[in-house]
């Protein structure tokens, strides 16, 4: 089973970029709950700026 997650959660809530320390450790968490992350992409605004990431992962069984 595969599953799309996406993270947009930022640092400080004034700046539009997502915390990347807490991305890592959202993928280590998911990893560690048996699932395997299969793709991450960067997802932007109409200017070019990363705005949040898009994580596929599939269960691993």
């Amino acid at each position: 089973m595969r599953k799309v997650v996406v993270f947009n959660k930022s640092k400080k809530w004034w700046h539009e970029s997502p915390d990347i320390q807490l991305l890592n450790n959202q993928i280590a968490d998911i990893e560690s709950d048996g699932w395997s992350v299969v793709s991450v992409s960067a997802n932007t605004n109409l200017f070019g700026i990363i705005s949040s990431y898009t994580i596929l992962i599939e269960l691993i069984e």
